[in-house]
């Protein structure tokens, strides 16, 4: 501070340097004072590097918290609470993001997809969603203005639980729309119908001809209408289907995971993967493209111990090896089939409906199991004794139940096979004595409500509406306290709510919460969630079955800083909304990987 002398021999002069210092000193300690003031109200925190008030912050939290306002910073949860205390935590470069009370969720985790086969099939053939043949015949004739007369036309997968008519096409219909190319429907259970043209390429025109490794169905007059196998031969008359360089499946793998992160969704769970296909991840993640997290699961078919160990030494992984990024998850057998294909193992025996339906022979039918109890108790034990935690695909009750009695009789053995997550992959009708032994067994259940959705109509009148009503018991596993993942099983397209079993969340939410179908309809009242519960089958639960739930499916300090930023409040909103709403913004580990407000149209 600079100091005013006075000079004695001028008494004005005296005076006036005293008031001026007076004054000077006035002013410095107002100065001083401001500064104080401007200090105050400074940050009370480091800054955070992104700060959302005025949501409805969805916590899912241990009190089930909806608060105004999340901060994150480096990646990172580190705070949640009022829109005032978020305040403390804005600085000067942090990105503010105000709302109007729409909602804020942990990021949506995709619990069942295939990925990277989805990225290859989207790089062969643009996926339709049809729902009739008559939309099937205009979608073969489309075709076949584009394509030289000659060349095979092969329908896109669409299951016949999902056509109007609720039945396998004839070859006439497939003939009405086009004669000029042979023409193939394939449901993916190994059953085929082929226009005449189709058939007669194959050989299979006259009435005791015969396909390899395959049955060919024919009406009275020996016209040939379906093939049941032969899918090697089949495949052999096609053209060679064509092979992309890994550059192409990265780009494409890139864009899905881009569509992904449009409707929310932060992580994923590759179902049916191996260290080849991961490492299309890895690559994106070094040039900074990766946009989900990652959790592989390793598919394979070995039956027995010694099998089990050469697989696992195969893979060259350890349990759950890799970062927040990229992790190995579980192993998974698939023991029987499926619903679309007339392969699920029930409890029952499929009965006239369904030997009609899925056109079966054996009245006592009651579907594949392709693993004994046996087996799968050495397979369980083995995985359990390496450090694995175990995933089956199973479909069926009568399956689920094999599969559990094997899981109890590993326990003998192997009792952290009870803390290692084991998950029932689909296991669509739940019971009481299947909720228990889950619950006893430490299960989880990973299983798909598009199909719901889109299914349970043609269930509740092939296999009945007692099923129906069972079909994706989520109130059944819910409240007997069994953590359940809803997702897609995503296999082909891009279209997040018209693929081959739509990828969106918030339909997934919808679905749990209405239990609306297609048409509108509802089975199993009791199988209804709450919208909490609903939300937790795509963050909480999902984190669970991955042992992530310390890092992910809640938005709590210290969790990892996976956003969905909603465009309504779906805690309030009614409830033919919820499957409307949309994605403001994904936010993964504290970076903006979707924000609509900038996206292209």
């Amino acid at each position: 501070m600079r100091i005013l002398k006075t000079h004695s021999n001028r008494r004005g002069h005296k005076s006036f340097s005293n008031k001026a210092s007076l004054i000077v000193l006035v002013a410095l300690l107002g100065l001083f004072a401001l500064d104080r003031a401007a200090t105050a109200i400074e940050p009370a925190n480091p800054p955070a590097d992104v700060v959302i008030i005025n949501g409805k912050v969805v916590t899912l939290d241990a009190q089930n918290r909806v608060l105004d306002g999340v901060a994150l910073k480096d990646g990172r949860i580190v705070a949640v609470g009022s829109a005032n205390e978020m305040q403390t935590w804005v600085g000067p470069k942090t990105e503010v993001i105000k709302l109007k009370g729409q909602s804020v969720l942990p990021g949506f985790i995709e619990s069942h997809c295939h990925a990277v086969g989805v990225a290859r099939g989207a790089l062969e053939q643009t996926y339709v969603e049809i729902s009739s043949i008559a939309e099937m015949q205009n979608w073969i004739r489309e075709q076949a203005k584009d394509l030289p007369v000659g060349r095979w036309i092969e329908v896109p997968r669409n299951e016949i639980t999902r056509l109007k008519e609720r039945r396998f096409p004839t070859p006439s219909e497939l003939d009405a729309a086009c004669t000029s190319h042979p023409v193939l429907y394939n449901s993916v259970s190994n059953k085929y119908v082929l226009n005449a043209l189709g058939f007669e390429r194959l050989g299979l025109s006259k009435p005791d001809s015969k396909i390899d490794g395959g049955e060919v169905l024919r009406d009275e007059s020996g016209k040939p209408m379906l093939i049941r196998g032969g899918a090697t031969t089949i495949r052999s008359q096609m053209p060679t289907r064509p092979t992309f360089s890994n550059d192409e499946v990265r780009e494409t793998l890139a864009k899905l995971l881009r569509r992904y992160n449009e409707v929310g969704i932060t992580s994923i769970f590759e179902r049916a993967t191996d260290p080849q296909s991961l490492a299309f991840f890895r690559e994106l993640r070094s040039r900074d493209r990766l946009t989900t997290r990652v959790t592989g699961t390793f598919r394979f078919g070995a039956k027995t111990a010694d099998a089990v160990e050469k697989y696992v030494n195969s893979l060259g992984l350890k349990p759950e090896e890799g970062d927040d990024w990229i992790k190995a998850g579980p192993l998974k057998i698939t023991v029987d089939g499926g619903i679309h294909w007339g392969t699920t193992r029930l409890s029952e025996p499929y009965g006239p409906k369904r030997i009609a339906f899925y056109r079966l022979t054996d009245p006592e039918y009651r579907g594949e199991q392709y693993y004994s109890v046996a087996e799968m108790q050495a397979v369980f034990e083995t995985a359990t004794k390496l450090g694995w935690q175990m995933s089956v695909h199973v479909t069926g009750d009568e399956g689920t139940l094999r599969v559990l009695e094997a899981v109890a009789k590993a326990a003998e053995s192997q009792p952290s096979i009870r803390s290692r997550r084991f998950t029932l992959i689909h296991s669509y009708f739940p019971s009481p004595e299947i909720v228990k032994q889950c619950r006893d067994l430490g299960v989880g259940v990973d299983t798909q409500g598009y199909l719901y959705f889109k299914d349970a109509d043609t269930l509740a009148e092939i296999y009945g509406p007692q099923w129906a009503e069972r079909f994706l018991g989520l109130g059944d596993w819910v409240r007997g306290g069994v953590p359940v993942g809803l997702n897609a099983d995503h296999m082909i397209g891009l279209d997040p709510n018209h693929s081959m079993n739509s990828f969106n969340p918030l339909l997934m939410i919808s679905i749990a919460v209405t239990r609306k179908t297609i048409n509108g309809h509802v089975y199993g009242e009791h199988q209804k969630l709450s919208r909490l519960d609903a939300i937790r089958t795509v963050t909480q639960w999902p984190a669970w079955l991955s042992f992530d739930e310390k890092k992910l499916g809640s938005l709590e300090p210290g969790k990892l800083a996976d956003v969905v930023i909603l465009d309504r409040d779906i805690l309030s909103c009614p409830e033919n909304e919820i499957a409307q709403t949309k994605v403001r913004r994904t936010i993964v580990g504290g970076k903006t990987v979707f924000d609509a407000t900038s996206a292209q149209p």
